[in-house]
């Protein structure tokens, strides 16, 4: 890593040494974990600099020198310092999503560049927006403000709303949205106070943390290590993941304040350096975005026997706190009743756009449609999302692997499916085919082309047999839908509420699409609360594609908290959680049945890159302004 110049961040300030060095000494330049230093441009495409043993060990020292300088650092300096990255992040913003988007296959016209604005300079520059203006409360007043009073359950738990919050306008950018984050029983309002930003109590208290980055959505690196060093105290080491390894030295400059002051080092490398970064003694803990056979391997070692007696025995080989985010079999629930064409068309495009957002290597894309059996209107809803995704471009299968998991889990071969696909009326391409077992396989997508993967939904899967698509995330473009037997529609949303529970795995997020009269009348809203209560995951999103949760930032993110290392499912901990919140057992979103303008994230918005980089614009410099230039995109685009 070298220590930047000044044509990469203009004024990065370097703080002292806690009682020591003279601001304005470097980190040791040259050769270590970073791209030189005389080229801008030469970062565009590259990668950070492989990681030998050596070089971690440099890596390491500055970062136990950072961790000392981070002690004696106020709250005001650290302030100080993350605002310069708002202006590394705007400055490189455009080079990120180029560099992402090139990596992925996504070529300049695209619109899917806008999942990588979104995903990359968006996520990051809105949750160092929201870190900034928690840590500016801390300042004047000792701790986080909260956007509003806590709510109570009847049972005494309270919740804190997160979103929406305030001075990034919220109400207007996420208008009807609600979130609600729900603290566990030993949390409540005569301790709630004192449980907040508990890291801010003790500032000298730092750590190094090894933060292992994620290889599918660019902004997940940058997120986790803004959670570490602003939540929890840390200094961070941030491996990058080789999928996409080539924006890390677009994080060296967007972070140029934090490597400047020996708070930030990125590398790459293979296996072996990650898992010698994980044993090396000055890593306190370990932050990992990725499998569950990753972080069982760390934590337990390597597979074979030796391994599972070692969990049977609960004798972990790793020593050292370790948080994780490992996926999940992300389920959509569809709650029977009376919906309007508009209410239908929109949900319907709301499942399309999580099973094919990022190519569908998403931690939360949409891999289980629960339905009712009975319902009448099922088949046309159902036709509804195969009408929608056969007009979504396929896209590159940028992910390793993907090509053997598609048939794995759809149970075809890429080209058997690709060769299913005819045009059809309006403008789309799909294919069917219907087994002995009674499923039918559905294959859709525009732009067939060489590397590109058919989307794919597998209809009437039985919901008693033991299927793959169940026990473990395919993490590629293939759904399920699977109709629930039920005498009612509330018999049914308890149905399906245990059926995610029993027998889907992973603990990390789910959806449920309500008719309003069901939420609003009492009996079938007691219902409704009931069930999203027993719902085991870290986030419940009503009407709404529960990754807009994690684009919000506010709430916390994570696997819901009743996981163990032995039985790690979608994995333990939380990041983003702008307002510091401890003891977090879920949040739940509320949303409109029909979201307008056009979302952003739906596949058929036709302007969606100049509607992102007005969000970008509006999180970079919050003011009416930016505001009102969102707002233009916006409906312009929803009136195309």
């Amino acid at each position: 890593m070298i220590r930047p110049g000044p044509d990469i961040v203009e004024g990065a300030s370097r703080l002292p040494l806690q009682g020591g060095t003279a601001a304005g000494t470097g980190p040791a330049p040259a050769t270590t974990c970073g791209l030189s230093a005389n080229s801008k441009s030469q970062s565009a495409g590259k990668a950070v600099a492989c990681a030998d043993g050596v070089l971690l060990d440099r890596c390491l020292e500055k970062l136990t020198e950072g961790r000392t300088r981070l002690a004696g650092m106020n709250v005001g300096q650290r302030i100080a310092l993350l605002e310069q990255c708002v202006d590394g992040i705007s400055s490189v913003a455009t080079e990120w999503v180029d560099v992402a988007c090139e990596s992925k296959g996504i070529s300049r016209n695209s619109p899917e560049r806008s999942q990588e604005i979104l995903g990359g300079p968006v996520a990051a520059l809105r949750q160092l927006q929201l870190f900034l203006q928690t840590m500016r409360q801390i300042d004047r007043t000792g701790r986080p403000k909260l956007p509003a009073s806590p709510v109570r359950k009847s049972d005494g738990r309270i919740g804190i709303r997160v979103t929406p919050g305030s001075g990034f306008f919220d109400a207007v950018t996420f208008l009807g949205f609600r979130a609600t984050t729900w603290l566990l029983p030993d949390v409540g309002e005569d301790n709630l106070e004192a449980s907040l930003a508990p890291a801010y109590r003790s500032l000298e208290n730092t750590g190094t943390s090894l933060v292992l980055g994620a290889g599918n959505v660019t902004g997940i690196p940058a997120a986790d290590m803004l959670t570490k060093l602003c939540v929890d105290n840390r200094a961070v080491l941030l491996k990058m993941n080789p999928v996409n390894e080539c924006v890390g030295p677009v994080f060296e400059r967007a972070f140029a304040p934090l490597v400047e002051n020996d708070l930030l080092r990125i590398i790459s490398g293979d296996a072996s350096i990650g898992a010698a970064a994980v044993a090396d003694e000055r890593v306190d803990d370990i932050l990992i975005t990725g499998s569950g056979e990753t972080h069982d391997a760390i934590v337990w070692g390597s597979s074979g026997t030796a391994r599972e007696e070692r969990r049977r025995r609960n004798e972990p080989t790793l020593t050292k706190p370790i948080g994780s985010e490992l996926g999940n079999v992300t389920p959509w629930i569809v709650v029977p009743g009376a919906y309007s064409k508009m209410q239908r068309t929109f949900q319907a495009e709301n499942i399309v756009a999580s099973m094919t957002n990022n190519a569908a290597f998403n931690c939360v894309a949409t891999r289980v449609i629960v339905t009712w059996k009975q319902w009448p209107d099922r088949e046309r809803f159902l036709q509804g999302i195969e009408a929608a995704l056969s007009r979504v471009p396929q896209r590159v299968a940028y992910y390793p692997g993907a090509d053997k998991r598609f048939e794995q889990y759809s149970g075809m071969a890429p080209d058997v499916a690709q060769r299913m696909l005819r045009n059809t009326a309006g403008g789309g391409v799909s294919g069917s085919r219907t087994s002995p077992d009674g499923t039918t396989t559905f294959v859709a997508g525009t732009n067939r082309m060489e590397g590109t993967l058919p989307w794919t939904l597998i209809r009437n899967v039985n919901p008693e047999v033991d299927s793959p698509l169940f026990a473990s995330e395919s993490f590629v473009c293939v759904c399920a839908e699977v109709p629930i037997d039920a005498a009612s529609p509330e018999e049914f949303l308890r149905k399906a509420t245990d059926f995610c529970n029993e027998k889907l795995w992973g603990t990390l997020a789910a959806s449920v699409t309500v008719p309003g009269r069901f939420g609003r009348k009492q009996a079938t809203r007691r219902v409704l609360d009931d069930c999203t209560d027993k719902l085991r995951y870290g986030v419940v999103a009503q009407n709404q594609w529960s990754g807009v949760v994690f684009a919000l930032m506010s709430p916390p993110w994570g696997g819901h908290p009743g996981s163990t290392l032995q039985d790690i499912q979608s994995g333990s901990g939380w990041v983003h959680n702008s307002f510091m919140l401890t003891g977090i057992e879920k949040t739940v979103l509320e949303a409109p049945l029909v979201v307008l303008p056009k979302p952003v994230w739906l596949a058929s918005h036709p302007r969606p890159e100049s509607v992102a980089w007005s969000l970008c614009r509006l999180f970079e410099n919050p003011s009416l302004w930016n505001l009102s230039t969102l707002t233009y995109h916006a409906v312009k685009g929803a009136l195309v």
